[in-house]
C-alpha cells in the first residue's frame, strides 16, 4: 500500500477507537446526577485497550516502509521498531487526560455564563460525542497523518540500520519534503539533505532521526507529511 492508503486506514482505525472510548466516556460522566469529569481517569486502561489496536496499525504500517525501502526483510521486533513504537505509545494515552480538561472547561465556562444543570450537561455531551461536531474526526486525522508519517519514516530508518549492519556499508538517508505551500519553513529548509543513516537532522535547530520523530517538538511533527529516503549517498 502506498502513504494515502496506509493513511486512509489510520484513520478509520483511530476514528474507531475514539468513537468507541468517548461513548464509554459521556456514559461514565453522565451517569450521576451532576456529570462528573471525574469519571474518566477511570477509563484509562480502556482507552490503553484502544491505544494497542492503534499501535497494531501503525506498527504494520512501519514494516510495510521497510519493505520498501531495502531488501532486508522486515523484524517486527527490532530494538529501533520497539522503542518507536513505545515513543508513539506514550504519545497516545495521553488523550483522557486531554478529554477531561476539554470537560473541566465545559463546566467552567456555562458555570460562568450562569447556565444550569441542563445546559452544562448539553455542552459536556457534546464534548464527548464523536459525531457531535468535527473536533473527533478532526483528530482523528491528524493522528493518523501524523502518525502515518512517524511510521514509514521510521521503518524506513529501521530498515537502513539493519541494512547497514547486514553488510557492512555505510549507508545514508535523505530527508525528503513535498514540494507545496503546506511545508513548514523549517521542513523545506532540510529538503534533501543527506546524512549517515545514524545521525540526525538539524530541523529548525531540533535534532531529529526522521520526519515525525516522536521526541522532536509538536510544532515540527504534527500533519507532517515529509518522507524519508535510504541509499549510499550518492543520490
Amino acid at each position: 500500500m502506498g502513504r494515502s492508503d496506509d493513511e486512509r486506514r489510520l484513520t478509520e482505525v483511530v476514528g474507531s477507537a475514539l468513537h468507541s472510548w468517548l461513548d464509554k466516556a459521556r456514559a461514565a460522566v453522565m451517569k450521576p446526577f451532576q456529570p462528573d469529569p471525574t469519571q474518566i481517569y477511570g477509563l484509562q486502561e480502556a482507552w490503553e485497550s484502544e491505544v494497542d489496536t492503534i499501535l497494531t496499525e501503525i506498527g504494520k504500517i512501519g514494516l510495510g516502509a521497510w519493505s520498501e525501502a531495502t531488501g532486508v526483510p522486515p523484524v517486527s521486533r527490532h530494538s529501533f521498531i520497539v522503542a518507536y513504537l513505545s515513543d508513539v505509545r506514550s504519545l497516545l494515552v495521553r488523550v483522557p487526560d486531554e478529554v477531561a480538561n476539554l470537560v473541566f472547561a465545559e463546566i467552567t465556562d456555562g458555570v460562568n455564563a450562569g447556565e444550569n444543570r441542563d445546559q452544562i450537561a448539553a455542552r459536556i455531551d457534546r464534548v464527548l460525542s464523536y459525531t457531535g461536531s468535527e473536533r473527533w474526526p478532526n483528530r482523528a486525522r491528524t493522528i493518523a497523518q501524523t502518525e502515518t508519517t512517524r511510521a514509514r519514516a521510521a521503518g524506513t530508518m529501521a530498515a537502513g540500520v539493519e541494512q547497514g549492519r547486514v553488510t557492512g556499508k555505510t549507508l545514508y538517508k535523505t530527508w525528503d519534503a513535498k514540494d507545496d505551500n503546506r511545508v513548514r519553513v523549517d521542513h523545506h529548509a532540510v529538503d534533501g539533505a543527506t546524512v549517515p543513516v545514524g545521525s540526525v537532522f538539524y530541523v529548525g535547530g531540533f535534532p531529529m532521526m526522521f520526519p515525525g520523530d516522536p521526541t522532536a517538538p509538536p510544532e515540527q511533527v504534527i500533519n507532517c507529511r515529509c518522507s524519508l529516503r535510504i541509499g549510499d549517498g550518492n543520490g
